[in-house]
């Protein structure tokens, strides 16, 4: 069930791990600073996976993006009980935020059209075993045949879009450097905080991207300074996933997902038979295989649809949070040296 890797060019800058580091300063962080990254640094002690095999599944894909949605709640309150009213924000801190939150959907639609053309491909799959299982001998030919198609579309796989994330992922990591800003406090707090946004985004639109790419080159290295309290979960759990992820290609799989290894296993065991015969596998040991199968691909076409329905909140939260930005923005009157900000 492999797939072509289409003309060679790395999802992400050879060289480039991001190993990116924020500037040392002697700025103390408030106790509504402290509060945020305590709570960031929970989030990724929650999504560093018990047992290996977990490692990337759909249910942990869904948690690290809910993850992702309760930081950005954090991040609008934050601004709320810093007192820092839109209306005191920088020209350029807008643009910042409007373009990485742009770029948190452009990864939103790439990544969902890419889970609808896999949906395609399944589905594909579902029919023709579904033709097998029913045993007639004047659909076992065709099933036969649309299998051999869902193996051609497998191959044919067009990964543009993945690589149209990881061009994202590129885009976030150019702004990781933070801006110079004046000595008040309060936006200090502000930036730093943004900056565990970003991090926890990179990493886990990078580990997504991986679920379904067959190549290690979409993963990232973060190298964080020790000063956020965050700093030891988020090392931990880079750690664990990029070393499991890792090990899976080194030990020959093509595929990090856990769902998708149980269907490529699967389908290993039942192509052959439709390519050469049967041979002395018995008529009740095929049709388990079949069942089998069924039941996979069954599984993973769920997993898919509930990942589609969380990165579709996602994609709102973010519009949201977008939309609050320009209507308050836009409501308070003109400061000067300030640009009144229009869609």
């Amino acid at each position: 069930m492999s797939r072509s890797d289409g003309p060679h060019r790395p999802f992400l800058p050879i060289g480039n791990p991001f190993k990116m580091m924020m500037h040392k300063t002697s700025h103390l962080p408030s106790a509504v600073l402290i509060a945020y990254e305590k709570n960031l640094a929970e989030r990724f002690r929650q999504l560093k996976p018990n047992n290996a095999t977990d490692v990337i599944s759909f249910s942990w894909m869904k948690s690290a993006l809910g993850s992702i949605c309760e930081t950005l709640n954090d991040i609008r309150k934050l601004i709320v009980d810093l007192e820092l009213p839109i209306c005191s924000w920088d020209g350029k801190w807008v643009d910042m935020y409007l373009n990485n939150s742009l770029n948190l959907l452009d990864f939103c639609s790439a990544y969902g059209t890419d889970i609808v053309r896999q949906r395609f491909g399944y589905v594909m799959l579902k029919c023709a075993l579904l033709d097998l299982e029913s045993g007639n001998p004047q659909k076992l030919m065709l099933a036969s045949s649309s299998f051999h198609e869902w193996m051609q579309y497998q191959r044919r796989y067009d990964n543009s879009k993945l690589q149209d994330c990881c061009d994202v992922i590129s885009k976030l990591e150019e702004t990781l450097n933070l801006p110079k800003i004046k000595n008040i406090p309060k936006a200090k707090d502000l930036v730093r905080a943004m900056y565990g946004l970003k991090v926890q985004t990179m990493f886990i639109f990078s580990t997504l991207v991986a679920a379904f790419s067959t190549t290690c080159r979409t993963l990232v290295d973060l190298q964080v300074p020790k000063e956020y309290l965050w700093h030891e979960s988020f090392t931990e759990l880079q750690t664990v996933m990029n070393g499991e992820i890792k090990n899976i290609y080194a030990s020959g799989d093509i595929y990090t997902l856990k769902e998708l290894r149980l269907l490529d296993e699967n389908v290993k065991k039942l192509y052959p038979l439709l390519h050469d015969g049967l041979g002395e596998v018995t008529q009740e040991v095929f049709h388990g295989y079949c069942s089998k199968l069924m039941e996979c691909n069954e599984k993973f076409l769920v997993g898919l649809d509930e990942l589609k329905s969380e990165m579709d909140r996602f994609f709102k939260v973010v519009v949201d949070g977008r939309m609050a930005l320009l209507d308050n923005f836009q409501q308070q009157p003109p400061r000067r040296g300030v640009q009144q900000v229009r869609m």
